[in-house]
């Protein structure tokens, strides 16, 4: 029998409901409020990068909500500094929008999936372009020191416990990123959640979908900390003083293109170095294109950008066909690169724009690492008003093909014969 004077057990339970009920209600409070001051500021530094966004979901979230805004997901042309790029050029949304980077060196497609993934689960709908690089394709393996610096655990507990993707889907991306299971060992949920969907075992199955609960508390956690961060974040960029000045204005496209050839600069000496990989002939370019793991990589980007009901636009560097010529290598296998990304692109319904025709135009590069120029730029930023206006995208070299269906992954995919995009009828290519 309790005594008087000792509170009974059930009043211990009503002050902890009590007590977890105010908590939730600041939480609320909270959230609401910086949410309200996201809006009011984002517009502010929509163009900025920054960590807090690359690694974080908040102020990709808001950034998908806002319409005259688009998200630009790319690796380090989108931080390179640069005339005319993209974030800087629509900075003042001469054509009624901005543009949003989000990428960092070395930030590749599985990276970008995990990205758009934990960000566009209430995007359906909204314009999404993506930057990829021919560099990733011709890459002896995968950048395990690039994506274990780019890893972000919040983004991956958004992609596993809360992404409105299929279960298949789910699958094959954890399969994919347990490549790389030392970004895992610092965080046992995820490490069990990436095992429980990899595995075909009934029982790692029913772990995972045991420890979506926590899962999901835990995401919970990593966006109120996100808010506290990108309000923090915009206070400083207050601070450094941003103004949001709009200047609409019609671009003229072909004068824009004229003036930026003032800005181009000679491009560096080709000289041998261990960032730029050397092929000793045909074969062997053909050999490390077929055999790179970012062909399934960017399949499953696009499965996801379909899933989540995105309308994308992917875009490419083109390949220096100076570069690789200088080493022996043929036009017709230069050009197996944009024949490969746009059967990709036909294959999951999403336009390209490679610039492959420009690929002999010194001027359209800034270096031999595959970044644009202040014209390559120009040509970059054409692509993107077209597409985020809805018009027929200048220069495009792909385009959905009506009626295909999406069919599943496969990890490696074989190299299809390059179309001669530059020359006539070419012979067979060695490797292919």
């Amino acid at each position: 029998m309790n005594s008087p004077d000792r509170p009974t057990p059930r009043l211990h339970l009503r002050a902890a409901a009590l007590a977890l009920a105010l908590a939730a209600l600041c939480m609320a409070v909270a959230v609401t409020r910086a949410r309200s001051r996201e809006r009011r500021d984002l517009h502010t530094v929509a163009a900025e990068s920054s960590p807090v966004k690359d690694l974080g979901v908040v102020w990709q979230k808001e950034t998908f909500a806002q319409p005259d805004l688009l998200p630009l997901y790319g690796s380090s042309e989108l931080v390179k500094k640069a005339p005319n790029k993209a974030s800087q050029f629509f900075a003042q949304y001469p054509s009624g929008f901005a543009v949003s980077p989000v990428g960092r060196p070395s930030c590749t497609s599985l990276i970008m999936l995990e990205r758009v993934a934990a960000s566009g689960t209430e995007a359906r709908g909204r314009k999404v372009a993506i930057c990829v690089s021919p560099s990733w394709f011709i890459v002896r393996g995968a950048n395990r020191a690039g994506f274990d610096g780019n890893f972000s655990a919040m983004q991956a507990s958004e992609l596993f416990f809360n992404a409105p993707l299929s279960l298949r889907l789910k699958h094959a991306i954890a399969g994919r990123m347990l490549r790389y299971p030392e970004v895992f060992d610092r965080s046992p949920l995820l490490a069990l959640a990436a095992r429980g969907l990899a595995s075909d075992r009934l029982r790692d199955r029913l772990l995972y979908f045991a420890s979506i609960p926590l899962g999901r508390l835990q995401n919970a956690v990593y966006r109120l900390q996100d808010h506290f961060e990108v309000i923090d974040q915009f206070e400083q960029e207050r601070r450094r003083g941003h103004p949001h000045n709009r200047q609409e204005a019609p671009l003229d496209w072909d004068a824009l293109l004229v003036a930026s050839q003032a800005q181009v600069k000679p491009l560096p000496e080709d000289v041998p170095t261990p960032r730029l990989r050397q092929f000793p002939n045909d074969e062997a370019f053909l050999q490390a294109l077929q055999r790179s793991c970012e062909w399934g990589d960017l399949e499953l980007l696009l499965r996801a950008v379909r899933e989540l009901g995105l309308d994308p636009l992917v875009l490419s560097m083109p390949l220096e066909y100076a570069h690789f010529e200088r080493m022996g290598l043929s036009p017709e296998c230069i050009d197996a690169y944009a024949w490969r990304l746009r059967t990709f692109s036909q294959r999951y319904q999403v336009p390209v724009v490679d610039f492959a025709d420009l690929g002999e135009d010194p001027q359209f590069f800034a270096d031999h690492f595959g970044h644009p120029s202040a014209k390559g730029w120009i040509y970059f930023d054409r692509a993107l008003d077209d597409f985020y206006h809805g018009r027929p995208i200048h220069r495009r070299t792909s385009s959905p093909v009506d009626g295909d269906a999406l069919p599943g992954t496969t990890s490696n995919p074989p190299i299809d014969r390059p179309r001669p995009l530059r020359s006539g009828p070419s012979s067979e290519i060695p490797g292919t």
